[in-house]
């Protein structure tokens, strides 16, 4: 017995808030990285559509392997 209630599953259970967090932060701080690398270089709009995809793409995967391949 573990001590905690409903068993002793120690898989994570996602809940609504963790998903959206991770997406949300993924494409903050890619996007932001994109901005900055935009800024630096002297480029107009470059690197934020990459880095927004890479957020997502990202956040993504760490949402699959977390919650669904567990």
């Amino acid at each position: 017995m573990n001590g905690r209630p409903g068993g002793g599953d120690d898989t994570p259970s996602p809940d609504g808030m963790t998903i959206v967090s991770y997406l949300l932060g993924g494409l903050a701080v890619w996007g932001g990285v994109g901005w900055l690398a935009d800024r630096m270089l002297g480029f107009e709009v470059l690197f934020l559509p990459i880095g927004l995809v890479l957020g997502l793409v990202g956040s993504i995967y760490l949402i699959i392997t977390q919650y669904v391949r567990s």
